[in-house]
């Protein structure tokens, strides 16, 4: 009996501190944003990349580049979420030139720039996928929350935008196109599709 009064403290200890935060509230978590790019940078056609629940802050951009089939899978779009609002470099929050993308079930903001941007790719999913800026309507937010641009084959659905300087959700020189379901209040424009 004895013994198990000393191994349940030990449990409880050992728990807390697997369940402790990496980093403290507010503080760029260098280590898991190395982690997420790394994953992106050596993707295979076909990898899923799944992102942990919590909130992030990064200091740089997400970027995914020519590899095709890529998955990135968060928990929820309000529980994985990526913030950079202490962004350093790069324009964008999450930039992605690969075919066959599906982006669903988390969310990015706070983005010097446009917070998720797809550019030169054919068949985009964005799906549960929510984009905002925390400090509400500002001119200096970012251009646009979601914005497919040059593509091919687009389906944009269940995703939230808000408080972009510009659109919401903006869909510029792209074909073949889907928008529904989604939410996007408190932009200068809600959802805006261009030269499609």
């Amino acid at each position: 009996m004895r013994a198990s009064k000393l191994i349940l403290p030990v449990l409880v200890v050992g728990c807390l501190q697997a369940c402790a935060p990496e980093v403290a509230p507010g503080e760029i978590n260098t280590a898991y944003y190395e982690k997420v790019q790394k994953q992106l940078q050596e993707a295979k056609p076909g990898a899923v990349i799944t992102l942990k629940e919590g909130t992030f802050e990064f200091d740089r951009p997400l970027s995914l580049d020519g590899v095709a089939g890529v998955t990135i899978r968060g928990a929820g779009m309000d529980r994985t979420i990526l913030s950079f609002a202490q962004q350093k470099a790069g324009g964008e929050g999450l930039r992605i030139t690969a075919d066959s993308v599906v982006l669903e079930g988390f969310t990015i903001r706070d983005a010097k720039g446009d917070n998720i941007k797809v550019q030169d790719a054919r068949g985009v999913t964005l799906r549960n996928v929510k984009t905002t800026w925390t400090g509400g309507a500002k001119a200096t937010n970012g251009g646009y929350g979601i914005y497919p641009v040059a593509c091919t084959d687009v389906l944009v659905e269940g995703c939230e935008a808000s408080y972009a300087s510009d659109a919401g959700i903006y869909v510029g020189q792209s074909t073949t196109v889907v928008v529904r379901n989604c939410h996007a209040p408190h932009n200068v424009a809600g959802i805006e599709i261009e030269n499609c």
